[in-house]
C-alpha cells in the first residue's frame, strides 16, 4: 500500500466523550503502519481486555495489509494483478474491486481505478519541464479495467488492462473498519476508536472530537479550521497543500483528475463524515476532483454522508447536513464565505 498524503486532519481527536464512564482507557501510537502512523484509543472494562482489543487490532492491520499491500510482492492484490485470466480471490479483496468499479461509475469517473498511470507521465514533466501529453494514456484508461463476480460466496476477477491499478482512494479506510470492527468486537470493549494517518474510524456511543485542520497553514500547532464531533462513524480529509508537481516553475496538485489526466484544481481540502471510513476515504478524493457544486449534490443524495469543502479562494462549501456535526465554527480571522447546499 502506498504512503498516504499528509492528512489535513491536524489533531483527529481529544478524547472518547459522553455519558461514559469507562473502567479502563488505553492509548497507543505506532509508526510505519501501512507507511503511516496508527493512533488508537480502546475503552473496555479490564486493561486485559483492552490489550486484546489492540492486538486484534494489530492482527487484522496485518493480515489486510497482506491482502491490499503493493509493497509487499507476495500480497494478494500483487498476484492477482501478475495474472490475466479468472481467478479466484478472497472475500476482502474481491469486494475491494466491486467498490472500486461501484464509485467509479458513481462519481463519473473522478475517482478511477488507473489514475496512477498518470502520476509518471507528470513525474517526468517535472524534469522537461514540459507539461505532458496524457492523451494515450487517457484512451487505455476508458476500456474495460477487469470484471468481478460473487457467486455462492466465492469471488472471481480478470484483469482485463495492462495499466497499473491501485486503490489506496479507500483501501486505507477499509483497513481502518475492520480493525476498528475487530477491535470492538472483543468482549468488554465499548469504545474503539482509529486513526490510520488521517483515516479516522470510531465504535461506540460515545462522541469524538475531530479538529480539521486550515489548509493554508502548514504549523502542526495551528488553530483549526472547525471542529465537530461524530458517533461512530468514519471521517477523512484529503488535501493538495503539501505535495504536487513542480513543472515549467508552475505548481500542480499531486491529486490528478482520471477525466482529463489534469491536476485537480479549485477545491484544496475536502472533509467527508460517512457511515464508514472506506466511504469518507474514498469521497474525500473524489470531492477534491468535481468541483464543490457537483460533490455537494452528490453528498447530499449519499445516505449518512456530510462534508466541508474549502476552495483555493477561501470560500468554505459545506453539504446540509455538515451543520449537525459541527460543534465550533471556523475562526472569525479567517477569511471565508458559509455556503450550504441543500436538497
Amino acid at each position: 500500500m502506498s504512503a498516504p498524503a499528509t492528512s489535513p486532519i491536524s489533531r483527529l481527536w481529544n478524547g472518547l466523550r459522553g455519558g461514559f464512564r469507562p473502567a479502563h482507557r488505553h492509548a497507543a501510537t505506532f509508526e510505519r503502519v501501512l507507511g503511516t502512523t496508527l493512533d488508537l484509543q480502546i475503552v473496555a472494562g479490564t486493561e486485559q481486555q483492552a490489550r486484546l482489543a489492540q492486538q486484534a487490532l494489530l492482527d487484522e492491520i496485518d493480515r489486510l495489509e497482506q491482502t491490499f499491500s503493493r509493497f509487499l510482492p507476495e500480497s494478494e492484490l500483487n498476484r492477482w494483478l501478475a495474472t490475466n485470466t479468472p481467478t479466484t480471490v478472497s472475500l476482502d479483496l474481491g469486494e475491494m474491486l466491486r467498490q472500486a468499479l461501484h464509485w467509479q461509475a458513481l462519481s463519473g469517473g473522478a475517482f478511477h481505478p488507473a489514475t496512477e498511470a498518470l502520476s509518471p507521465l507528470w513525474k517526468e514533466a517535472e524534469a522537461s519541464g514540459v507539461t505532458p501529453d496524457v492523451s494515450a494514456v487517457l484512451d487505455e484508461m476508458a476500456g474495460p479495467l477487469y470484471t468481478v463476480q460473487e457467486q455462492a460466496g466465492r469471488w472471481t476477477a480478470e484483469r482485463l488492462t495492462p495499466l497499473p491499478l491501485g486503490f489506496n482512494a479507500f483501501a486505507k479506510g477499509y483497513v481502518a473498519d475492520r480493525a476498528a470492527e475487530a477491535a470492538a468486537a472483543v468482549p468488554g470493549v465499548t469504545g474503539v476508536l482509529v486513526n490510520i494517518g488521517g483515516d479516522l474510524r470510531a465504535t461506540g456511543p460515545q462522541g469524538v472530537q475531530v479538529d480539521i485542520a486550515d489548509p493554508f497553514t502548514l504549523a502542526d500547532n495551528a488553530a483549526p479550521l472547525c471542529s465537530i464531533q461524530v458517533q461512530g462513524q468514519g471521517v477523512a480529509t484529503s488535501g493538495r497543500a503539501r505535495r504536487g508537481f513542480l513543472v515549467g516553475g508552475q505548481w500542480h496538485s499531486h491529486l490528478l483528475d482520471p477525466r482529463s489526466g489534469q491536476p485537480a484544481g479549485g477545491v484544496v481540502s475536502a472533509s467527508v463524515v460517512a457511515p464508514d471510513s472506506a466511504t469518507a476515504d474514498v469521497l474525500a478524493t473524489v470531492f477534491s476532483v468535481l468541483s464543490p457544486h457537483e460533490s455537494l449534490r452528490l453528498a447530499v443524495n449519499l445516505p449518512g454522508v456530510a462534508c466541508l469543502l474549502v476552495t483555493e479562494d477561501r470560500q468554505i462549501h459545506t453539504s446540509s447536513r455538515w451543520d449537525q456535526y459541527q460543534t465550533a465554527p471556523p475562526p472569525s480571522h479567517i477569511p471565508t464565505r458559509h455556503e450550504v447546499h441543500h436538497d
